[in-house]
């Protein structure tokens, strides 16, 4: 049998003790939406119903917990709760939205709220039941993939496209009216989608996401008149297939109400989110100007440099516990790089006020900076193959690459050719070894090595949106990391040949830098969103 979509109500004026048909149309609306319940109304979200906890009423009777209702309503969408059915509430009511209920709460209304059910797995699937006919299919499976990267990138999530076959955690269907869950859509404008919490809560279709088929969805900016942003709703869909409810935030893409165009989370959304699955990534603080570099000299022992507000070199280091900050000084213009090639030897460089290579080294205690020359035009890399040997690459005025190296002293710089647009990056995985990254002039990734002498340059493909950085735990391991072009970490490796390229998450604001300290241990660093070191590790699986 068919189930019949709900009414909106539009009768202004409507307050306690008014009866009949324009009545129950308001009521239905609340019921459906989860401030109010009503008989013989349908149970679909019914845990969600169950944890909004309404109030019974009298159907066709305007009664106090319908009132009760109609004001929680008013205050979870920053209304005038004046408990009347207003003009500004009827507005409200009208206007496109998630047919997934809100949950208002006894002691006013919260802003995020998960509701306690999520994902015990971090890497997530999902598949395609039915697409739309307004766009391609190529263009649907672009728009999820956008929209849960929105997720992905806050957290440690991970998301994929399966075949249907393959039984996917989310099944994503464009349906019309009613089609099978008990809750219809309604054609053209007003409910635009829906979905399901994590399991158990809703049983097989426990993450689905739905979507009325009945829209116009479109994937163009600016949104062409009638359209609606298939983007924006399904990220604000996958909230809820992830565990979190509405937002009583009107700036949150969780607010209920579509408005036009959202494809950013906001504060509230990020905080929601991560109450549930975390980071992904830890704060290390600091207020940086500049990308990290990190270095090595033991197992466990970590040190990051980064240039401060003040352009000057600072210092943290983590040895079972991480330091505070600490300032080496100096006049920094590019992102510094460190490197050890004995216990308790660093070596740091940077790009100087003058635009040459600027060198500072620790053995027990701090040197004064020493200018090596040079006129870079972007900031430094360095690696080390042997005790006292180092090798530093930077990119020079006509883009190209340059090398100086010491092996008792100084040698002059030579050209390595190439065309950079990024900071190099360098690694050595045995004597004599070394493998060069930078972004090329097609925002690729580009490799060059030398084993006795130097490779033409190859290309690794890729978008880039940052400097690369590379790491190795063991001889003819790379691991490369950079910013992709939605501002998250990504991440290809070489193990005998190359992988694709996965996304790690995270909001980054530079150049990634890595390290690695044991075989199969790396440590990533970052600067986020908000201007501080943030750090991730993998030791069999990525964490935090």
């Amino acid at each position: 049998m068919e189930i019949r979509p709900f009414t909106f109500p539009s009768t202004i004026g409507l307050s306690e003790g008014a009866t009949g048909l324009n009545v129950e149309k308001l009521q239905e609306f609340l019921q459906h939406f989860g401030y109010l319940r009503i008989p013989s109304a349908s149970e679909e979200f019914a845990a969600v119903r169950t944890a909004a906890n309404p109030p019974d009423a009298n159907l066709g009777n305007f009664d106090e917990a319908t009132a009760k209702a109609l004001k929680d309503f008013q205050q979870f969408h920053g209304l005038p709760v004046t408990g009347t059915l207003d003009e500004a509430t009827v507005a409200q009511m009208s206007r496109p939205r998630c047919g997934f209920p809100d949950i208002p709460t006894h002691q006013g209304v919260s802003d995020f709220t998960a509701q306690g059910n999520r994902w015990d797995k971090t890497n997530l699937t999902y598949g395609f039941q039915e697409f739309t006919s307004e766009l391609t299919q190529q263009e649907v499976r672009d728009a999820i993939a956008a929209a849960l990267n929105l997720w992905s990138q806050v957290t440690p999530l991970r998301f994929m496209e399966v075949p249907l076959a393959s039984n996917p955690d989310f099944v994503i269907r464009f349906v019309d009216g009613d089609h099978g869950d008990g809750s219809p859509f309604d054609g053209v404008g007003r409910v635009l989608a829906h979905a399901f919490y994590p399991p158990p809560n809703g049983g097989a279709i426990a993450g689905d996401a739905h979507f009325d088929e009945g829209e116009t969805w479109t994937v163009n900016i600016p949104v062409p008149a009638g359209g609606i942003d298939l983007i924006t709703v399904a990220a604000h869909e996958f909230g809820h297939s992830l565990g979190l409810a509405h937002s009583s935030d009107s700036g949150a893409l969780m607010f209920p109400t579509y408005a036009g165009p959202h494809r950013f989370l906001g504060q509230d959304d990020i905080d929601g989110i991560r109450s549930i699955y975390g980071s992904g990534w830890e704060s290390l603080g600091g207020v940086l100007s500049s990308g990290p570099d990190v270095c090595s000299w033991a197992p466990g022992r970590l040190d990051v440099f980064a240039r401060g507000t003040d352009n000057a070199l600072w210092h943290i280091w983590f040895d079972g516990s991480w330091s505070g900050w600490e300032s080496l000084g100096g006049f920094l213009t590019s992102d510094p790089t460190a490197v050890s090639w004995s216990n308790g030897r660093i070596d740091v460089f940077a790009r100087g006020g003058d635009d040459a290579l600027w060198h500072i080294w620790f053995d027990g205690s701090w040197s004064d900076w020493e200018s090596l020359g040079g006129v870079l035009s972007s900031g430094p890399d360095v690696c080390s193959w042997a005790p006292g040997r180092l090798d530093v690459f930077a990119r020079g005025t006509d883009n190209a690459l340059w090398h100086i190296w010491f092996d008792g002293s100084w040698s002059g710089w030579e050209s390595l050719g190439g065309l950079l647009t990024s900071d190099p990056t360098a690694v050595s995985w045995s004597n004599g070894r070394i493998d060069v990254f930078a972004r090329g002039g097609d925002n690729a990734l580009w490799h060059i090595w030398f084993d006795g002498s130097w490779s033409g340059w190859e290309s690794l493909g890729g978008v880039l949106s940052s400097g690369p950085d590379v790491s190795s735990w063991a001889p003819g391991r790379l691991d490369v990391f950079a910013r992709g072009t939605d501002n998250a970490l990504w991440h290809i490796w070489f193990d005998g040949s190359w992988s694709g390229w996965e996304s790690l998450g995270g909001l980054l604001t530079s150049d990634p830098t890595a390290v690695s300290w044991s075989n199969g241990r790396i440590d990533v660093f970052a600067r986020g969103g908000d201007n501080a070191l943030w750090h991730k590790w993998f030791d069999g699986d990525w964490r935090p």
